[in-house]
């Protein structure tokens, strides 16, 4: 192959070929079946705000990364009504995935501060691991 006909990715174009990760385990893991689809992809969604939480160094006082995320965000990104972002958040936050902190009013901007958003580890078991494995073998 010479270069006339190869299909490099150029800078404008390569926006287009970044890819979310997809956790297996909330598809193979037992503990994560009762969430729902939407929930799933919440989650990942979310998960990949955390780039941006890191590299603005949103950490809190007990260095847990946190991240802003706002339900008309999630809206304006996916498409969803309100009362769909809130179900997938309280989906989240049921599974123990997802904790809101509630901040208060800023003085200095006039403004009620938006809710910090921390995501939980996703748990991997034996299990699940092996489910996946069983899996893939039929």
């Amino acid at each position: 192959m010479n270069q006339t006909n190869f299909n490099f990715i150029e800078s404008e174009k390569a926006y287009a070929t970044r890819f979310f990760q997809f956790p297996q385990v909330l598809i193979y893991g037992s503990q994560y079946k009762t969430l729902s689809d939407s929930a799933k992809l919440g989650y990942m969604i979310l998960h990949d705000r955390l780039d941006y939480s890191l590299k603005n160094n949103w950490v809190d006082e007990d260095n847990r990364v946190y991240f802003i995320f706002t339900n008309q965000e999630l809206t304006d990104l996916m498409g969803w009504s309100k009362k769909k972002v809130i179900r997938v958040k309280n989906g989240l936050e049921n599974q123990g995935l997802l904790f809101q902190k509630t901040m208060h009013f800023n003085p200095k901007t006039g403004k009620n501060e938006p809710n910090r958003l921390y995501l939980a580890d996703l748990e991997v078991t034996a299990t699940d691991i092996y489910t996946k494995y069983r899996q893939r073998n039929y």
